[in-house]
């Protein structure tokens, strides 16, 4: 009876503490916006990133953890790897991706289950242009990194978002953000960030569009997680309990693949600038978005992250491989296929990652065609 009463206690607690947490992390960073925009900043610190007060959190604790390791780099085929460096920052991950996964699961059921179904089905809930556009629009405001978005997919897809809304989300959110928008427009100019802006935006568009080609599809995961369907009615005073339940349940299924993406993002990470290399002494061929898509695709960097690294290629690349190596970095990762791999299962995982492939390649090799290195010029 005593373990009953504690267990039925931390059912009307823990719901109310993550609400809280939830809370506070989407007012500190609106706050640190505000600030930041009212003492004259740069737009690219004015933006608003969900993730910032956990991700730093984590860095924070990742660097506290291995302070007493000595640094240890391996050679590899592919760079160096740093041990220390590898191990700080999956702990980073571990700490940044359940809470990331947890909490905006519970926000979108606490939407799903609280808030009228009618703004829902006229927004993201629609499974047309207009839901489409809608998950576009939300990647865009929403920089995440792709091993990230994979979490916050399965929280807009258990959250009542139709399948092509949340497709669109998944690509416009890594690839299509304010930093890579910001950075293409000061470094390449504005004909090319505007370039960058359209591509991305169609890609989003045609992925949504190609959600039930492509097995974009995380209902069926999902569907044995929630306990009653989008448009059931419910005693308003259990919300909150029932969001948090729902939103365990999903944890519990994710979090073992959550770890692991975690530990890959942790040892790819590494690599981050063997792209670069490659692209530095690639130079002009006309394969470059190829090689930048098949180096840049696996790594899992966010556009805040590339932007720096990629800095050093636009006088020396052509903008095509530029645009490629900026997409292909930040759209996908090893760690976001593993994901998906337990959404959606391996055939659709591998239908996204590949067409992500081909339509970053295509977009490269068109640019290239079209523009050369007139743009990169122009931009020096």
């Amino acid at each position: 009876m005593r373990r009953m009463s504690v267990c039925t206690r931390l059912e009307g607690v823990l719901p109310l503490l993550s609400l809280i947490v939830l809370l506070a992390i989407i007012g500190q960073v609106v706050m640190q916006s505000v600030i930041t925009w009212a003492t004259g900043n740069e737009l690219s610190q004015i933006v608003p990133v969900f993730e910032a007060p956990i991700a730093n959190a984590g860095k924070a604790l990742g660097a506290l953890l291995t302070a007493w390791m000595p640094r240890w780099i391996i050679a590899t085929p592919f760079g160096p790897l740093d041990i220390k460096y590898t191990v700080a920052y999956t702990i980073y991950e571990w700490f940044k991706l359940p809470i990331i996964l947890f909490l905006t699961t519970f926000g979108m059921m606490l939407l799903r289950l609280g808030v009228s179904t009618v703004w829902l089905e006229r927004t993201l809930g629609r499974n047309d242009v207009i839901g489409i556009l809608g998950g576009t629009l939300l990647g865009m405001v929403t920089p995440v990194c792709s091993c990230t978005v994979t979490n916050i997919y399965a929280g807009l897809a258990a959250g009542g978002a139709s399948r092509r809304a949340s497709a669109a989300f998944l690509f416009a959110s890594p690839a299509l953000n304010e930093f890579a928008i910001i950075f293409m427009f000061v470094i390449v100019g504005p004909l090319g960030g505007g370039v960058y802006v359209v591509a991305g935006v169609i890609a989003a568009i045609i992925t949504g569009y190609l959600a039930p080609v492509l097995g974009l599809d995380p209902h069926r995961f999902l569907q044995p997680i929630l306990r009653s369907p989008f448009h059931d009615s419910l005693d308003r005073s259990n919300i909150l309990i029932r969001a948090h339940q729902e939103a365990w349940a999903l944890f519990k299924r994710l979090i073992g693949i959550v770890l692991f993406s975690g530990l890959l993002a942790g040892i790819l990470v590494n690599f981050n600038l063997t792209l670069v290399e490659a692209l530095k002494q690639a130079g002009s061929v006309w394969w470059g978005p190829i090689l930048a898509t098949v180096f840049g695709l696996p790594l899992d960097i966010n556009a805040a992250s590339t932007a720096p690294t990629l800095v050093a290629l636009h006088q020396i690349v052509p903008l095509g491989t530029l645009v490629s190596a900026m997409m292909a970095t930040t759209v996908s990762s090893i760690p976001e296929w593993a994901m998906l791999n337990r959404l959606l299962g391996r055939a659709a995982a591998s239908k996204v990652v590949l067409w992500y492939g081909l339509y970053v390649i295509g977009l490269g090799l068109l640019l290239n065609w079209l523009f050369g290195y007139r743009m990169v010029m122009t931009a020096a």
